[in-house]
This record gives structure tokens, sequence and C-alpha cells, in this order.
């Protein structure tokens, strides 16, 4: 039988009327979707909730990008895929859902995957997700396919990987997140799980049709010695080394504590199926950043997205009813140096550039005063320390300047440069995150991003990322630059106009 044909849609009537409800649900009631902190060039939902991003590939020279989607709410809830795309990561267009939790293997939820190209056509491997309680669920990895990019069917045979497929000493339940890819002839698969002593790990599966599934090896056990597991993995090569990325969720009391996101840079024994790690770092040091996944774009470029918010943090869209919650990143352009990956925005975004401000100058108690138009810009800012001083830079609400403000603080001294992040709006109060930045030179580059309610910063070309979610009460309008001692400050500023 020809691969195709083992494809049908299953239950149709019910799978149709399902898709059909939460279309349908999302186009008569997105008028009501409050646009206060509605982000201009960042992926959200059209209405409802979104999270991680989903299968996430570049196909005919168009970027697809699914995402976890709760259509008729703005909370977590009954899961299901959104689906929109871009010719160029920055202009989204919606296309209608694409998968729906309408099978007896996914009847809770059609939890994270990811997408592969094949004959032509876009496969998706998923997780479906079946519970009896909170505490007792099952999950297996399903697959779905379509012909038009628009209408996905699923496989009548699935789970393809099911629970037989779990290999002795790994939970039978937390089993989720599939990250499909080729090498050679083969498919291979990896997928998040835990140990039985509650700690992650990541699973290596091969096929050669991507319905047939063999387990080769526990791909990489995570060394952490607390309750967690590794979410959402991904996988790449670049410049003749494998990169592996994860996310993490720390647990205490069944409840979701701190996540970061890690990349880990090496090779895959591909007889062993075992990952050889030779570096490994956070990907972003900001509190806003999850699940990212990678995709080969445009000439020939790796580049990442990921959900802009975690889940032990507050969702103020939701709590005051503005009827939508989470974003995607500006997806980034990865690069390698050695061991260590950087990151910079796609160079996309620089044609929505308008109206640029520059300043250059040395600083000494003194202070460069910028005016904002919007809360959509680029800041690009390099600074040199001749000695030791502390420059700031603060993003202030003129009118309401008690309550929001967002402070950069470099700190250098004695050749360390510290930055302190304080944010305060009407969810943070005088939040401060601190980093170090550098400790071997006086120079700092800085390009930072603001879309009304989300601030990305990428520091000493993208070496350091820093992700944020801010909620003013009113929005900002001045820009404020100022140094104790002498430094020399080159700027630039441009609005961001998206149309």
């Amino acid at each position: 039988m020809a691969f195709e044909r083992s494809f049908k849609k299953v239950d149709k009537k019910n799978a149709y009327s399902q898709l059909e409800k939460a279309n349908l649900f999302v186009k008569e009631h997105k008028k009501y979707v409050n646009p206060k902190y509605r982000l201009v060039y960042h992926l959200m939902g059209e209405y409802g909730w979104i999270n991680d991003p989903n299968g996430f590939i570049y196909f005919n020279g168009i970027y697809h990008c699914f995402y976890q989607h709760n259509p008729f709410n703005s909370c977590w809830g009954p899961t299901y895929w959104g689906h929109a795309i871009s010719e160029d990561l920055v202009k989204w267009q919606y296309l209608p859902i694409a998968l729906a939790p309408d099978s007896e293997y996914d009847k809770d939820g059609c939890f994270s995957g990811s997408a592969i190209e094949k004959d032509g056509k876009i496969y998706i491997l998923y997780t479906g997700h079946v519970k009896k309680s909170d505490e007792e669920y099952m999950q297996t990895q399903c697959l779905a396919w379509s012909t038009d990019t628009v209408n996905f069917i699923k496989y009548e045979g699935n789970p393809v990987i099911g629970l037989d497929k779990i290999p002795g000493g790994a939970s039978k339940k937390d089993f989720r997140d599939p990250k499909v890819f080729k090498r050679g002839d083969k498919y291979y698969v990896l997928v998040a799980s835990k140990d039985l002593n509650g700690k992650g790990q990541i699973l290596f599966y091969e096929s050669h049709n991507l319905i047939d599934w063999n387990f080769v090896n526990i791909l990489f056990k995570s060394d952490i010695d607390r309750e967690h597991i590794l979410e959402c993995p991904d996988f790449f090569s670049i410049d003749n080394k494998d990169v592996l990325i994860f996310s993490i969720q720390y647990i205490e009391n069944n409840k979701v504590v701190r996540s970061e996101t890690r990349y880990c840079t090496g090779l895959i024994d591909w007889n062993k199926g075992v990952f050889n790690l030779e570096y490994c770092d956070l990907i972003d040091y900001g509190t806003h950043f999850y699940a990212p996944q990678t995709t080969l774009g445009k000439n020939g470029c790796r580049v990442m997205i990921a959900w802009m918010d975690v889940w032990e943090r507050e969702f103020p869209t939701h709590k005051l009813g503005h009827n939508w919650a989470g974003a995607l990143i500006l997806p980034r352009e990865i690069y390698l140096k050695g061991n260590k990956l950087f990151f910079r925005p796609i160079k996309e975004i620089e044609k929505y550039r308008k109206n640029e401000q520059i300043f250059e100058g040395v600083l000494e108690g003194e202070h460069i005063r910028l005016p904002l138009e919007d809360n959509c810009f680029e800041l690009d800012m390099t600074a040199e320390f001749f000695v030791d001083t502390e420059m700031n830079l603060e993003l202030l609400s003129r009118e309401d300047s008690g309550n929001d403000l967002i402070k950069l603080t470099f700190k250098y001294s004695f050749g360390v440069l510290e930055l302190t992040v304080t944010i305060r709006d009407s969810v943070n109060n005088n939040e401060n995150q601190s980093l170090l930045i550098d400790s071997l030179s006086s120079r700092l580059n800085l390009r930072l991003f603001m879309d009304k309610s989300s601030l990305e910063m990428f520091i000493n070309e993208g070496e350091k990322v820093i992700t944020k979610r801010v909620y003013p009460f009113k929005k900002y309008d001045l820009i404020n630059i100022s140094s104790q001692n002498a430094c020399k400050v080159r700027l630039k500023k441009w609005n961001l106009q998206i149309t």
C-alpha cells in the first residue's frame, strides 16, 4: 500500500465539527480582544491562549509556525494546534487551526511536536494526551500530514510510538514533545521523558518511514539533583557541531517553581545513540523564555522561535480579561563561535525601521534624553568605558513616572561589567535581575527591542540574551541615558512600523 493511502480522517464527523467550532469561535470573538498590550511584530493567537511553538518549518519559501492553543479562553485548556505563516518572520497571516483533540489517543490535548517535509508534503509528529485525572495520564506520539499545508489528516494507525515503545526505567506518563529530523536515509525523533526517580532524560528513536519507530537509546540524561523534566527537545548540526536544546521545569509539590532553557554542543555517537557533551549554557537569561524550536530557514540560516512566557509567571492579560495570553519571541538567527552559540535578531526586522535618531558623544555626569513616539522600537547602542563607572538606561512614562520604569544599570569596575535590570510596572514591583556581562572587555554592545509588552536585549553580538514581558500602566515616552564618569556612547534608535 502506498504511504499516502495509509492515512484517512479518524471519526471524520467529530474531527470536522471540533475544528469548525474552534475556528468559528475565534472568528466571532476576536473582536473582543483588548489591544492595550497586544504586540505588533511578534506572533500571538488571534484570540485565546497560546504557549509552545510547534512544527516550525520553512517549506516552499514560507515559514509555518504552529502553536499550542486554547481557542476558547485566555488560559491553558483543551489543546489545539494554531497555525500561522510568514514570508519574513515579522508579518504573520493566520491559517485555520490545524489539529483538534478529537481522537481517542489525543482527546485531552494535541500536545507539542514538530514538522518535517517528505515527498513535497508537511508531516507532523505530536503528542496525544489522554488523562484519567491531573495525576494519571498517558502520552503517546502521533502522526498527521497535509498536501495543501492547511488541512491535516491524522494517521489511522496512531499512535506511531505507543506505550509499548517506552523503554524500561522510563516514565509511562511523561513522554512528550517529539522533535523529528532526517539524517541520510533515516528519520530520527527525540522525545522528552523522565526516569523512575523523577529526573529528566531524552529518548532517541529511528525510522525509515515516519510510521515504524524503533527505540535506539537514552540520548541524554540530566545530572540535576532534584525533581524536574526536560521538555521540548530540539536538535540540529551547525559548523560540524551537534546541538541539543531542551527546556527544564523544576518541580516542587507537583508545581513548577522555575523554568530555564539550555543548549548543549557536542557530537552524537550515531552508533550508540548517545550525545557526547562538550559545552552547555543558557539560551536566554531573562524570565520569559521557554520551549524553543529551530528550523533551517531562508539562505540556509538556522532560525529559532520560542514561547515568550513561562509557567511560573503571571499572565496579566488573562487576569485583566483581555481575552488573550501568550506570544512568541522575535525569531533569532543562531551562529556558532567555538563551542558557544550566539543569537541575533532576524535581519528581516531591519526593513521596518523608520525615523532614525543618532547620538554620539562622551557622557560624564550628564543625560541623553530621547522622546519615544511609540513603544515599538529598536535601539542599538555601543558604549566604551574608560574608568570605573555606572551607566543607566531608563525607559520612563513621564505621565506616570512613579510607577512605570525599565532601568538597565551597567556597572563597570576593574574590567568587570555587570548588568542589573529593574522593572516597575503593573505586575512587577521593583523586580531586579543581575547578570555578569563580561570580565575582560571595556566595550558593550546592546540591541534592545521593545514591542508594547515585550523587551528583548541582545548583548555583545548575542553572546547573552535577556527576554522579559512588561506591562506598563501608561506607555513609555522617554529614554534617559546617563553615566557617572566618562563613557563614550554611540546610539541609534528606530521606530518599528509593521505595515
